[in-house]
């Protein structure tokens, strides 16, 4: 057996599933990555990934990681943020010590 049978490419295993027409489309609607979240509250990214951790924290909000399109047509995960303040607000914690 060669190496050439013991390898495949992404392109040949996407296509052996059926997914060779798959989009990339970007994730749902309120998910966004820290980088999007600092632009959209006007800050710099490090303040943004420091507030999207404390909110993690107190289960304000969700991660996962959606598969995007790199500007050089590259596919790669990226992790994306949801806030949910109304299961955040059912946890608040206890303030006495």
């Amino acid at each position: 057996m060669g190496k050439r049978d013991t390898v495949i490419t992404l392109e040949e295993l996407e296509a052996a599933l059926g997914r060779e027409a798959r989009e990339y489309g970007g994730p749902p609607e309120g998910w966004k990555t820290a980088k999007e979240w600092a632009d959209e509250w006007g800050v710099s990214l490090r303040t943004a990934q420091t507030r999207i951790s404390d909110a993690k924290g107190h289960g304000m909000v969700e991660v996962k990681k959606f598969r995007r399109v790199g500007i050089n047509g590259s596919k790669h995960f990226s992790a994306h943020y949801c806030f949910n303040l109304k299961a955040a607000q059912g946890r608040k914690r206890d303030p006495s010590p």
